[in-house]
């Protein structure tokens, strides 16, 4: 799990802009970055990243889309009713979410699909996290410098 803490409050001084609008365009920046980098099959497991406030959300739908567009506004529609100050949350908790993050695919998978390759999701075959995870600096200072007051 990866865990951040950054000040907002002198990020957003620095820029000149609204802490609330900083550091919810942080978060989705880096939201969206998890989803668009999300492998797509039947479009389920996008549709599974779920966004909570100070506690995670476990629920699992059934729910299929293709495309990231719309999950992407959900988040956005989500984050813009809650407050800042805890901590936010973004979870999918279908049981294979593991795998596609690191792997671990049976090589050879015990049903063939075509979209694994070394045990490792073809699409995301470093994950989706762990490089928002990386991102997250150029993520935060992209989210900042693309809402400085001028």
């Amino acid at each position: 799990m990866a865990h951040w803490s950054i000040p907002f409050d002198k990020l957003a001084k620095k820029v000149g802009a609204d802490i609330e609008i900083v550091v919810k365009a942080a978060a989705l920046t880096v939201f969206s970055d998890v989803v668009i980098r999300s492998p797509e099959d039947t479009g389920r497991f996008r549709q599974n990243w779920n966004l909570a406030y100070n506690v995670m959300n476990e629920t699992i739908t059934d729910e299929t889309s293709h495309g990231f567009q719309g999950k992407i506004d959900a988040i956005r529609r989500e984050l813009l009713t809650m407050p800042i100050g805890g901590v936010f949350w973004l979870t999918n908790s279908l049981p294979y979410a593991l795998v596609l993050e690191y792997g671990l695919y049976p090589n050879p998978p015990k049903r063939y699909t075509g979209k694994t390759k070394n045990g490792y999701s073809k699409q995301a075959p470093h994950g989706m996290v762990r490089i928002a995870a990386r991102n997250f600096a150029e993520n935060v200072d992209r989210a900042v410098n693309g809402r400085r007051k001028r």
